[in-house]
């Protein structure tokens, strides 16, 4: 029997092992990227892809470049620029630091790298296989750097086999590229998907990148944010009630020019809309917070985009501040509203997310409690009596008693009637919801396919995610009775829209389906259809809180039995 069974694993499988906390897909790739250039200075940085990064992904900027050395370097593991010392570690001012990036590219694609410094006479070019030992050598390029990865995961065929869609591959990288491209306003970037221009986007004042890249047309939408406390500074825009989202696909988080994800600092900015939005709105904002690098920890996850905070509950405290002055100047905030409701509830428990338990948030000091921590009795926000008792029986109840069963709307929610078995009590959105829903089903293949024609054709924007989610589900939409013209990245034209679509909300309806098949994720092709429907009905339903008058009501039970 052998001394031992331990053995130190070859480098190559190694760096194999280790590129799969860095590289998870060829969004991860995109992001690194972009970040390394923005790292060296450029001004202008450039991306083009191909099948949605699998075959090819292609970044250029005009940075400062490398020497032959640093290329000989860049692509082993651990050796970066940024980190000098430990002290470098607890003040990091970069995107990248790990020195991870490059080589976990190297271990699982072909990887080839121009780079020349304005003081160099001609370039060098460096060229790499998984396994194989880095080639460098003379070449003629411009100042910058160049990075070409190609035939990602080729050499392991599992990870490969597990990446998703081209469509939807390529919708991962279009988000990151938004992100980054709102991170630094004063940058240009460049998005290619092969020959099809994505977006192109020059250096601008922030409001006006948040509007290119959100497809936002009304700059009054948009409000800004500004403060400062404690050596930490806020500020951004963000948006009114009106162009909120079924999903948070238009929040940003920025911690110095670092895009982050934060659920706490996110809900200080939710919390300024509670009254504001109905449920199942997001608020769009777009925050930048600046701080002392040594006050916060980036070293998190290799992918950066958690961090910590010294002292989250002032941050917390300070967003949420700001966000509702700014939204009471602009007379967003009615006057009439104040802090009774957030006095009876001050805790809050956020959503949870896989893996982690749920984050309680005391919305009157800031604090953020760990995860198990319990809700102290009599924590409750309870009705006002007294409102229901000055409610009058005219307000509560709408009673139809023509032509039919009798049916009672109660509360502007509920419908009453009655039935061989006895009381039916439903919920007046989820009926109208199942109905439309089972509509589209049964008729999809005989006449929604057709939809109904526009007279005149409905011209609108579509930020680059949106625009590829809608290329990925063009034949279910069609199926439903959208006919879409899609060949711009830019604006579609909407031809004909569903039967159910109401005249003028063809623009919000298409909209609010693409929000959200995105807060939902990728479908399986055999439940696409199913999908888009149920998302379909969901937005058309009449909404809980819409008062109906009696033929609509009668319509409804009718519809529903």
């Amino acid at each position: 029997m052998p001394d031992t069974t331990i053995r130190i694993l070859p480098e190559h499988l190694a760096n194999q092992i280790a590129a799969g906390e860095v590289v998870q897909r060829p969004e991860s790739i995109v992001k690194e990227l972009v970040e390394n250039s923005i790292d060296s200075g450029a001004s202008s940085i450039s991306v083009v892809v191909h099948d949605a990064g699998k075959q090819l992904i292609h970044v250029i900027d005009d940075g400062g470049g490398m020497s032959k050395s640093d290329l000989e370097m860049c692509t082993v593991r651990h050796a970066t620029s940024k980190i000098v010392s430990e002290d470098d570690l607890h003040s990091i001012r970069t995107l990248g630091f790990r020195g991870e990036a490059l080589s976990s590219v190297a271990a699982v694609a072909d990887v080839e790298i121009r780079s020349k410094r304005s003081v160099d006479e001609h370039a060098w070019t460096l060229t790499s296989r998984p396994g194989a030992n880095a080639d460098v050598r003379a070449s003629n390029s411009d100042n910058g750097t160049q990075v070409l990865v190609r035939n990602l995961f080729y050499n392991v065929p599992a990870r490969r086999k597990f990446l998703k869609s081209d469509l939807t591959e390529f919708r991962h990288i279009s988000e990151t590229m938004q992100r980054l491209a709102m991170s630094r306003p004063d940058l240009r970037f460049t998005f290619h998907d092969g020959d099809t221009l994505v977006f192109n986007v020059r250096p601008t004042d922030v409001k006006k990148r948040i509007m290119e890249i959100l497809a936002i047309d009304v700059p009054k939408s948009l409000v800004h944010i500004e403060g400062s406390e404690g050596g930490v500074s806020i500020e951004g825009f963000v948006g009114l009630p009106s162009i909120s989202r079924q999903s948070r696909s238009g929040q940003y988080l920025f911690l110095n020019n670092r895009p982050i994800f934060s659920r706490s600092l996110s809900h200080a900015i939710s919390a300024a809309y509670e009254h504001l939005l109905n449920s199942g709105q997001h608020a769009v904002f777009v925050v930048y917070i600046t701080i002392d690098p040594q006050r916060v920890d980036v070293n998190v996850h290799p992918q950066k985009h958690e961090v910590k905070f010294e002292d989250e509950r002032s941050i917390y405290l300070l967003i949420q501040h700001v966000v509702t002055n700014a939204l009471s100047k602009a007379n967003v905030i009615p006057s009439f509203i104040g802090d009774v409701p957030l006095s009876a509830r001050p805790l809050q428990s956020l959503p949870m997310q896989s893996g982690s338990g749920p984050t309680i948030v005391n919305r009157l000091t800031g604090e953020i409690l760990p995860s198990g921590s319990t809700w102290p009795a009599g924590n409750f926000h309870a009705e006002s009596i007294s409102r229901r008792e000055r409610t009058g029986v005219e307000e509560l109840f709408a009673r139809s008693s023509e032509g039919g069963p009798d049916v009672m709307q109660i509360g502007m929610q509920y419908m009453v009637t009655t039935s061989a078995e006895g009381l039916v009590v439903i919920d007046q959105h989820a009926a109208h919801e199942r109905i439309i829903f089972e509509r589209i089903i049964q008729h999809q293949t005989q006449e929604a396919h057709q939809g109904q024609a526009l007279l005149f054709s409905v011209r609108i924007r579509l930020s680059p995610s949106h625009f590829a989610l809608l290329r990925e589900y063009l034949d279910e939409l069609t199926s439903l009775g959208f006919r879409i013209d899609a060949e711009n990245s830019s604006s579609v034209e909407i031809h004909a829209v569903p039967n159910d679509v109401k005249p003028g909300n063809e623009e919000s309806v298409l909209g609010e389906i693409l929000q959200t098949l995105e807060d939902q994720g990728r479908l399986p092709k055999e439940r696409r259809t199913e999908g888009i429907a149920a998302a379909f009905a969901s937005k058309q339903a009449v909404k809980r809180g819409e008062k109906l008058n009696s033929d609509e009501l009668r319509l409804l039970v009718r519809d529903l039995f």
